[in-house]
């Protein structure tokens, strides 16, 4: 019953078994008409045929387009000579004639084949799951001392593949104080394996995958990360990657920089100061230094916090050069009334924070100086620029660009700016507490005429300032730990409470005001 040719018509009349071959061949040959020879011979070769075809198919390899095609002719085509059961044992081979052994090596190899394929498929497809896997993991542990602390099924959303359009409850918010009791902004250093819960609830796009999905949540005026941008990054590289590059290129000229002896700066206008009674003015002024110098400060306290000798060799080679070329603070008087002249004792400089800036102004960014190195290097920030269109809503509404050269530790105090605001961050690390505006009313502000309109009146690190502001407990904020490469958008009235982590260069453009946001504006006395 096993015989590969059972299914084949045979002569009606039964063949008759003798005990020697010669006597099987001379019934058989008695028996069995020209005709059925004929139609025997017919059949042993169509099998022959169709070996050599099956062969010949289960050698090639099936594309992505044909696999399936191809896979059922050969099965329909195997069906008509396959036995009712193909048992795999050298076993059954006996008795079989040569063409029924190439038959059954065919399909043996066929079905082999199969399996084989069959098992990269799925080798391939659990590869493909366990490297999306490692991607993922990768991308979210890239800086594992900062790890947010709810994942999809607490925000609504996969923060690393949002949908592409916001979703009703975005950005999710928790209260204010739960975010700072959680870790207190005074506190900033971490140094792995320790790490941070971060209460992070805005979406991290792509530049070059999810550039459209990005640009829905900016028209939408959403807050977003985005990064991966060649531009920025091109940008970090150069001035936080190479450590040479700033000192060597950047303009050697006085800049303004802002000092404290503390780590808090809360900006300020003296202009304003005749408007409101009594006003002290904050701990922090604003002297000029050189990029250079600063530099020189800031790698010394980094060096005393981390104990990082290579940092403190490079900060005495800076002092000494600083020495060496004779740079003192006399002079003539600074022209601007805000600007301090700078009387600091070598010691008294050692205590202190600064926070060096730069205003880069298109309508200067032509001639040699500050504006045109500042323009030429970050083109992504220059209006006249296609690489700025993502970044820049309406370019006619530009004001230059702001970098921000921050120490460790500084906090710049909770604000909000009346317009829309695009943050690079090209080195080092900073924390963004940011709140919608609808939570103005809970932010303990100055009014606007005050010097410091506009920003929270109250210590948020102090949890007993806490108690002056009761609306504040009820606040929602979120938080974001950005690095290298990073972009936030923040559109109009965004607040934004920052911590400098570690040295880090900032810089920002605006790009016009948003009017989605003014009835909060309304309601604390703000018209932009």
């Amino acid at each position: 019953s096993r015989n590969l040719f059972q299914r084949r018509p045979m002569a009606a009349t039964p063949v008759l078994v003798g005990k020697t071959a010669d006597g099987v061949y001379r019934r058989r040959k008695r028996l069995v008409s020209n005709s059925e020879r004929t139609k025997f011979v017919a059949i042993v070769a169509l099998a022959a045929v169709c070996t050599s075809f099956g062969l010949l198919v289960s050698q090639k390899e099936p594309t992505a387009n044909n696999s399936d095609i191809v896979r059922n002719q050969n099965s329909n085509l195997m069906k008509m000579w396959k036995p009712r059961t193909v048992e795999r044992s050298s076993e059954n081979n006996k008795g079989l004639n040569s063409s029924a052994k190439r038959l059954r090596a065919a399909l043996d190899e066929k079905e082999s084949g199969r399996r084989t394929l069959s098992n990269n498929n799925d080798e391939q497809q659990a590869n493909s799951v366990r490297t999306a896997k490692t991607k993922k993991n990768a991308k979210v542990n890239k800086h594992s001392s900062y790890r947010p602390k709810f994942d999809e099924s607490e925000l609504g959303y996969d923060i690393e593949n949002c949908p592409p359009t916001p979703p009703r409850s975005y950005p999710k918010a928790w209260k204010a104080i739960e975010v700072l009791t959680n870790w207190n902004p005074n506190d900033v250093t971490t140094v792995p394996p320790a790490h941070r819960d971060v209460y992070h609830g805005l979406c991290i796009f792509d530049y070059q995958t999810q550039y459209d999905i990005a640009k829905a949540y900016r028209d939408a005026e959403k807050p977003f990360i985005i990064r991966n941008d060649p531009n920025v990054m091109g940008a970090s590289k150069r001035w936080y990657g190479d450590p040479n590059y700033l000192r060597d290129n950047f303009p050697d000229e006085k800049v303004f920089t802002e000092r404290s002896p503390n780590n808090h700066f809360m900006f300020y206008t003296e202009k304003k100061k005749h408007r409101v009674e009594s006003w002290s003015r904050p701990k922090n002024d604003i002297i000029e230094m050189t990029y250079r110098e600063w530099l020189e400060r800031a790698l010394e306290r980094e060096a005393n916090v981390l104990g990082n000798p290579e940092m403190s060799s490079l900060a005495k080679k800076l002092r000494e050069e600083r020495m060496k070329r004779g740079e003192t603070d006399d002079g003539d008087p600074p022209e601007d009334d805000e600007i301090e002249e700078d009387h600091d004792s070598e010691e008294e400089k050692r205590l202190k924070w600064y926070y060096l800036r730069i205003n880069g102004w298109l309508e200067d960014a032509d001639e040699e100086g500050t504006d045109k190195f500042v323009f030429d290097e970050l083109k992504f920030f220059d209006p006249r620029k296609k690489d700025s269109d993502f970044y820049m809503v309406d370019k006619k509404k530009q004001r230059g660009i702001n970098c921000r050269f921050g120490m460790r530790g500084i906090i710049a105090e909770n604000h909000m700016d009346l317009s829309r605001n695009t943050i690079a961050l090209l080195g080092g690390e900073r924390r963004y507490i940011i709140a919608h505006p609808e939570q103005c009313t809970k932010m303990g502000l100055y009014p606007h005429d005050h010097p410091s309109g506009r920003h929270s009146s109250f210590d948020w690190c102090n949890p007993t300032e806490w108690d002056i502001h009761p609306e504040f407990k009820e606040a929602r904020v979120s938080e974001v730990v950005m690095h290298a490469g990073d972009v936030l958008y923040l559109p109009t009235a965004w607040f934004h409470y920052i911590v400098n982590l570690s040295i880090n260069i900032q810089c920002n453009i605006r790009s016009g005001i948003g009017e989605e946001n003014m009835n909060f504006m309304n309601e604390c006395g703000f018209n932009p």
